[in-house]
């Protein structure tokens, strides 16, 4: 149990940061960065409660999750500030702009656009990065409450586990009205059901313990693995003939 409430702590952890790094680049105000937090922090549990008939969800009845999910954001927001506005003046430093000067030439400008792209380049990556580790966790937690519940059936560990891991992903990307990167050509649900198949396959042979572990390193692994090597499902492509 204590090992189950630390795999939840860090998932909800890391797609608060996700949650949260996804509002910033949004340009999202305050109460948007802590709703959209919390959403993808929580969200992928509650769709599973539902499903299996828990109500009102846990994220409901002991919001601790929420709160985490808050503070988080609260966290990432300030050094996300901090850091920006210390590598945007080492830029300026390095490539001396004085954005006072009247001097300030279309050069200077060159420069201060490929920092900034550079820079929202670094936020997708680390947002990638958060947003894998916590697929991979709630992953491996969403299978365990199948079991634990008693749906050992193939098909509904590995349901319960996809829904908790990108639920709150798509709730995410809805809100900020983008397509769910799990309807895109990216690998995001495919790593999932893998992580969860896992589990089923190797919690009747080895410890719970151990299928949290390496069903969540499943995913995680696979996810990353896809965006390094840029795997992609195949898209459908209709050539309409003149």
């Amino acid at each position: 149990m204590f090992l189950l409430n630390i795999f939840e702590f860090i998932g909800t952890v890391v797609f608060a940061i996700s949650g949260t790094l996804i509002a910033i680049q949004k340009k999202l105000d305050l109460f948007g960065i802590l709703t959209l937090s919390i959403v993808t922090a929580v969200g992928g549990g509650i769709f599973r409660d539902i499903i299996i008939g828990t109500t009102p969800p846990m994220a409901f009845k002991n919001p601790f999750f929420c709160f985490i999910s808050i503070l988080t954001s609260i966290i990432t927001i300030s050094l996300y500030s901090f850091i920006s506005k210390f590598t945007y003046k080492k830029a300026l430093q390095e490539y001396e702009i004085d954005i006072f000067d009247k001097d300030y030439n279309s050069e200077n400008i060159k420069h201060r656009i490929s920092f900034l792209r550079k820079r929202t380049a670094i936020l997708k990556k680390f947002n990638a990065i958060f947003d894998a580790i916590g697929l991979g966790i709630f992953t491996a937690v969403g299978s365990n409450i199948a079991i634990s519940n008693k749906f050992s059936n193939l098909f509904l560990v590995i349901c319960m586990g996809s829904i908790t891991g990108i639920g709150g992903g798509i709730l995410r990307d809805i809100f900020v009205q983008d397509i769910p990167v799990v309807f895109k050509k990216e690998i995001y649900a495919i790593a999932s059901i893998l992580g969860a198949f896992a589990f089923w396959f190797l919690y009747k042979h080895i410890s719970i313990i151990h299928c949290l572990y390496i069903s969540a390193f499943v995913t995680f692994s696979f996810r990353i693995l896809s965006l390094h090597f840029n795997w992609n499902l195949p898209k459908l492509t209709i050539e309409i003939l003149k």
